[in-house]
């Protein structure tokens, strides 16, 4: 019986040692199976850990690339948030600004655009933050004026991009920024010079058309008084033994006469030239404006030949007046040499003389054949004559230089006049006067 139960326990024995094996052997199995599996794992991390390391490296390497070019942008690039506060500045942007990088950080970009134009660039600055997430909103490009750290403002041309997040949002935006003084400054020098050489070449055509006009004009008016010269000169010269002295007289009288008025167009002609070159000047003397007045009365007188009555007043018989006495002859010779050539042989042409409020007032009258209204605004173009002038002589010059002078003595000159009725000149001109002469 014990032996039985011995060999019964025995086989228990066996039976769980058996069973121990085969538990051990499936553990073993599964822990090599484990074992193989992290390995595996182990070398798909030591993969992962070395594509990350790559990736690492070729951020680095990018952003070394990207920081590079940032830095080599030889415009001014500035990355600010949405509110305009500086983030980050290349060199040129510093250079730019005449400011190192640490001040400018954190700074807002408006606060370098001069004083008058921040309210403008504040606008500016609400418009693309209003309207950049607009999916077609593009590079918004415009000018403005900066102030660099002690240095003068300057132009600068502005161009902006939106800055955004893998949403789409606006977190930021981009400006570069170039200064472009000197361009405008050589642009405007362009311009000036374009329009000085416009300016130049219609001044030589104007003058060039002048002096085909004063040509053309000259030569008739030159032959008449020439060909009286000639005319009267060999009359005197086969029959003045034949004629008494009033018909030698009479003669005389035309070569004078000739003589005179080739005179006044050769004086009108030299003013003209002088004033279109630049070269007439105001020179302003002491002179007797009464007497001076008297003297110019008496020699248009003579060579009327008292074929008008001329009637002369003034307030002052003595007044010393600072005025162009080249000028001021050609002014009164022009205006009351008209009087006489447009009035009715026997008139009365008057002409005064008003000192008044530190200005000297000039009064032309005549009873005339008068200025045609259209011909008003033109008298005082050169070579204008008016339509009702007809055969009467003239080169249509004397209006225009009496405007010239009128002006270079800062003066004004009005008009009246009425067909058949008569004209009358004002001519105001300021000056100093002193009565104690």
């Amino acid at each position: 019986m014990r032996k039985r139960v011995a060999l019964l326990q025995r086989q228990s024995e066996q039976q769980n040692a058996q069973e121990d094996i085969e538990l051990i052997t499936a553990l073993l199995k599964e822990i090599h199976l484990t074992l193989e599996e992290l390995q595996i794992a182990n070398e798909d991390l030591q993969q992962q850990n070395e594509e990350l390391s790559n990736t690492q490296q070729a951020l680095v390497a990018q952003r070394q690339r990207y920081q590079e070019l940032f830095e080599e942008v030889p415009d001014a690039y500035f990355v600010t948030d949405t509110k305009g506060l500086i983030q980050e500045v290349n060199s040129a942007a510093t250079t730019l600004l005449n400011i190192s990088k640490s001040v400018l950080l954190g700074k807002l970009l408006g606060i370098y655009v001069i004083e008058k134009e921040i309210i403008a660039f504040h606008l500016k600055l609400l418009h693309l933050r209003d309207h950049a997430e607009i999916p077609d909103w593009k590079m918004q490009e415009w000018e403005v004026n900066l102030r660099p750290c002690n240095k003068t403002p300057i132009i600068a041309a502005v161009k902006v991009v939106a800055v955004r997040n893998q949403k789409g949002r606006l977190v930021g935006l981009r400006w570069i920024l170039r200064d472009i003084s000197e361009s405008k400054r050589s642009q405007a020098k362009l311009q000036w010079a374009e329009q000085a050489m416009r300016q130049a070449l219609t001044k030589e055509r104007k003058f060039s058309e002048l002096k085909s006009r004063l040509l053309t004009i000259t030569s008739h008016e030159f032959r008449t008084p020439l060909a009286t010269i000639h005319s009267s000169a060999e009359l005197l010269e086969y029959y003045r033994h034949l004629w008494n002295d009033e018909r030698q007289q009479t003669h005389l009288r035309r070569i004078q006469t000739s003589v005179m008025h080739l005179t006044q167009l050769l004086n009108d002609v030299l003013v003209l030239s002088q004033d279109e070159t630049g070269k007439l000047e105001f020179n302003p003397t002491p002179l007797n404006l009464v007497e001076f007045c008297r003297d110019i009365l008496e020699e248009l007188q003579q060579s009327d030949r008292s074929q008008h009555a001329i009637a002369f007043s003034s307030e002052c018989q003595s007044t010393r007046a600072y005025l162009d006495a080249k000028l001021l002859r050609q002014i009164l010779t022009n205006l009351f040499s008209n009087c006489l050539k447009y009035s009715p042989i026997g008139s009365t042409v008057k002409f005064s003389v008003t000192i008044t409020n530190d200005q000297a007032i000039f009064q032309t009258q005549d009873c005339g054949i008068g200025i045609p209204p259209d011909d008003i605004e033109h008298i005082f173009e050169p070579f204008h004559r008016a339509s009702n002038a007809g055969n009467i002589s003239g080169m249509g010059l004397g209006m225009s230089i009496v405007k010239q002078a009128v002006d270079l003595h800062g003066g004004e000159i009005f008009v009246e006049s009425a067909i058949g009725a008569g004209t009358t000149f004002i001519v105001t001109l300021p000056f100093s006067i002193n009565l104690n002469i």
